[in-house]
């Protein structure tokens, strides 16, 4: 917790509303020695903004009596009000005050002279909060705008967080640097309630072993996986097993052989089919032998087809060969080729109605 303190810190104007310098910029104290404090830009604006959202005014009162206000034996009145706040770099933070009829006159008449702030500070001596103000008349500290300073120092009981312990936790429980006690307060409760309490654990230690047993479960795991593929990264990096695999280039080779027979075969099935039609008429030797050889080679059913489509001619299947002849009567015999039978069977004729033509 911040510790609480009052410093006498500048003169008055004598008019009845005055803009009072409260903190001078930078470091400032008595010039004897002893406690200083620390204000800048940065922690201005957070008294600024607490000014700002507070709905009652800020007080005045006369040497600081209402911080004494429940052993007063009689009223404690205020000497003035203020509530707005204004940041001046290189001078300090001032108060827009407006003073008392009385607190005025006795300002006009210079039996006030200095105003004296309170408010607390951390361990450091950086200003954390503003608590009010009082007219003073106890000059200490010069060095401001007509300044003197009361250094009036009021224990509230409270024992601050060692600063160094507060920056330790806020680390710990993974929060800001600038985190109060308040947040640090919040965090050790939330980890208490919930974080412990789903862990199993009784205490930050026994959550840390816990968390630490879960890490060397999981290195291990990876440990075991690495090892796993450094294996058999190795085995497959060695020679393969011939029983069990056939390199590429056989694999290759079968395939070229493959396709070798497979031609071979189709040419072969080509060639039997032609030389039977050939045999009997359906196919004619030279173009049509060749184109129907072609189209074997590409498509053999299509080829099958059309040649299965054609009538055979019948004396050419009794002929062993295309030397062979057909004879007639002994008498008169007329020979007739291959071709000309051909001839006959594709123009509806028998072979007697051209030997008679022939005769």
């Amino acid at each position: 917790m911040w510790k609480l303190a009052t410093a006498s810190l500048s003169g008055i104007d004598k008019d009845n509303t005055a803009r009072i310098q409260l903190f001078p910029a930078g470091w400032f104290g008595a010039p004897s020695g002893g406690q200083r404090w620390f204000l800048d830009a940065a922690l201005a604006q957070r008294l600024i903004d607490a000014a700002n959202s507070r709905v009652n005014d800020y007080q005045f009162d006369y040497e600081h009596q209402s911080l004494n206000a429940p052993q007063a034996s009689g009223p404690v009145p205020a000497s003035g009000w203020f509530k707005s706040l204004t940041w001046v770099e290189g001078e300090g933070l001032f108060a827009d005050v407006k003073w008392t009829a009385r607190a005025a006159s006795l300002i006009q008449a210079d039996e006030y002279r200095y105003v004296s702030p309170t408010f607390r500070y951390d361990e450091q001596g950086n200003v954390r909060e503003l608590v009010n103000a009082a007219l003073t008349n106890m000059p200490v500290l010069d060095g401001m705008r007509q300044v003197a300073a009361s250094l009036m120092f009021f224990d509230n009981g409270e024992k601050p967080m060692n600063e160094n312990l507060r920056l330790v936790l806020c680390a710990i429980m993974g929060l800001k640097q600038e985190s109060d006690e308040a947040a640090i307060q919040t965090a050790l409760e939330d980890l208490q309630n919930n974080q412990l309490r789903e862990a199993n654990c009784s205490s930050i230690g026994a959550l840390i072993d816990a968390h630490k047993a879960q890490l060397t479960a999981k290195d291990q795991a990876i440990q075991e996986g690495q090892t796993k593929i450094a294996a058999l990264s190795a085995a497959q990096t060695g020679a393969p097993d011939p029983t069990k695999f056939v390199p590429v280039a056989v694999v290759d080779d079968l395939r070229t052989e493959l396709a070798s027979l497979s031609s071979q075969i189709q040419g072969d099935k080509v060639e039997t089919l032609l030389t039977a039609a050939l045999s009997d008429g359906r196919v004619m030797k030279g173009a049509d032998e060749d184109n129907l050889r072609e189209l074997g080679k590409k498509d053999y059913a299509l080829m099958e087809k059309m040649i299965g489509t054609r009538k055979p001619i019948k004396a050419l299947s009794r002929l062993q060969s295309d030397g062979m002849t057909f004879e007639g009567d002994r008498d008169n015999s007329v020979e007739l080729t291959a071709e000309q039978l051909a001839i006959c069977s594709q123009f509806g004729n028998t072979a007697d109605d051209l030997t008679g033509d022939k005769k």
